[in-house]
């Protein structure tokens, strides 16, 4: 930690907003595409995966699955686990 005093327009600051209105539907699926694809290029399996979802404390993955539910986060998962299998046999391409 440096003794650098935080200054009000700091770029590297957190800053936290309220958004008006919740995303639509396009976006909480192309939110969820992005959450399963990063872990899942991070080396988490399926399973650890959906139990980010299902953790509260994680608060935009929980609230996809609450909204759009389980069976569309395992076809998310299940999706992602079928090309990352493509990949390691070398048939994906």
């Amino acid at each position: 930690m440096t003794g650098k005093p935080l200054e009000p327009e700091d770029p590297l600051a957190l800053v936290g907003v309220v958004l008006e209105r919740g995303p639509d539907e396009g976006a909480l699926t192309e939110m969820a595409w992005c959450f399963v694809e990063e872990y899942a290029r991070m080396g988490w399996s399926g399973e650890r995966i959906m139990r980010l979802f299902r953790n509260p404390f994680y608060r935009g993955p929980h609230q996809i699955l609450r909204m759009k539910g389980e069976e569309f986060v395992r076809g998310l998962i299940e999706t992602v686990d079928g090309k990352r299998s493509e990949v390691r046999s070398g048939d994906g391409g």
